[in-house]
């Protein structure tokens, strides 16, 4: 079995175990998983969306806010200002990712490097965006796994 197909079985068990709706899907020609993480008190309409892409030699999970957030930062016109705290994001905000149990299961650490910035295509997506080997993926599949799903959702939250 080819390591996308690999990963991807494996992540899709873990959302089942762990009772997270998703749906499958091609995006920009490549398989990915969506997801809608609803109850995020600080984010427009109260949501986040990820997607993880399942690539030749990796995963790559985008975080993002909904249209809704987009749509603000469009029509803000502080773009120039939003670019200078992205860039301070990028700079100086390195994320931990943890069990959620206190280190019962392993410990915290900065097993990932996720980069904040804006969509150049017109959509003003304001997108977090961590990339990861499908090699690492073998070697901490629970880490990586509660990164995705736990970590980059909260983060993004809290920035709000």
């Amino acid at each position: 079995m080819n390591q996308s197909i690999k990963a991807k079985t494996k992540i899709i068990n873990y959302l089942n175990q762990h009772f997270i709706n998703f749906y499958e899907d091609i995006g920009d020609g490549t398989e990915r998983l969506t997801i809608i993480y609803k109850g995020c008190k600080n984010c427009p309409d109260k949501m986040i969306e990820s997607c993880i892409y399942f690539l030749s030699d990796c995963m790559e999970c985008r975080v993002y806010y909904n249209a809704t957030g987009a749509k603000w930062c469009k029509d803000s016109g502080h773009q120039s200002e939003l670019m200078r705290l992205l860039n301070y994001i990028n700079a100086t905000v390195w994320p931990r990712g943890s069990d959620g149990i206190g280190g019962s299961l392993y410990k915290t650490s900065h097993l990932y490097t996720p980069r904040i910035y804006m969509t150049e295509e017109g959509c003003n997506d304001i997108t977090m965006t961590t990339v990861v080997p499908y090699d690492f993926f073998e070697l901490a599949p629970l880490e990586t796994e509660d990164f995705f799903t736990a970590c980059l959702p909260e983060l993004m939250d809290n920035l709000t």
